[in-house]
């Protein structure tokens, strides 16, 4: 099975909205920030694609406002973890602070815990690893086969996501960095923002990394 990628930079904070392919046309969504409608429909309508699931990886504007705009055209299912669903009604206020289109996006699979989802339509199966810490509902999903993690807001290069937020904790974030830490050097970190990068570099490079390893 060979699978291809894309990037999207979307929104005003510079959303990363991936897309992933298979030959025949089928595709998972990560993420729906704004702007990402306008980008995504133009490229699947080019390219004769059809979006299957969009994954949220959590539920900040930035990362879901464009999601049931995408799901009501695509008919694609969204999935999203249920501890994020009570910040949906923040996120709606904040994306009229920032002059952004929103709907309530409807929730089709509801994540609660660490699983693996076999992917209709693309015949493959991805790690879903909850990394709360940015958000309660934080989620990670790993494409084992190809080493392919996206991690939200939750590992960046060089850094991690902020934990100063009301629906944050510090001491999750730990944890979900150490569980993201025993997956295998050599897999690709795809974050919410910024460039990609691999587990390897950041445990070599990232000075959160650095100061958790010397602390365990």
């Amino acid at each position: 099975m060979s699978l291809m990628l894309r990037r999207f930079v979307v929104g005003p904070l510079k959303t990363n909205v991936y897309m992933v392919m298979d030959l025949r046309g089928n595709s998972i969504l990560i993420d729906a920030g704004p702007g990402s409608l306008d980008r995504v429909l133009y490229y699947i309508d080019r390219e004769g694609i059809k979006v299957k699931y969009i994954f949220i990886t959590h539920g900040h504007f930035d990362h879901v406002s464009d999601a049931q705009f995408i799901k009501e055209i695509t008919n694609a299912k969204i999935v999203m973890h249920e501890a994020d669903i009570q910040l949906l009604s923040t996120s709606r206020d904040i994306s009229r602070y920032f002059n952004v289109k929103w709907k309530d996006p409807e929730i089709d699979v509801v994540l609660s815990k660490d699983l693996v989802m076999a992917i209709e339509g693309l015949g493959i199966e991805v790690k879903v690893i909850c990394t709360p810490g940015h958000t309660r509902g934080s989620v990670s999903f790993f494409f084992k086969n190809f080493k392919w993690l996206f991690t939200g807001d939750t590992l960046f290069k060089g850094t991690i996501g902020r934990t100063d937020f009301l629906e944050s904790s510090p001491t999750d974030m730990v944890k979900s960095l150490l569980k993201l830490m025993e997956l295998p050097n050599d897999v690709i970190v795809y974050p919410g923002h910024g460039d990609k990068t691999t587990l390897g570099m950041e445990k070599i490079n990232n000075p959160y990394l650095l100061d958790l390893m010397r602390k365990v």
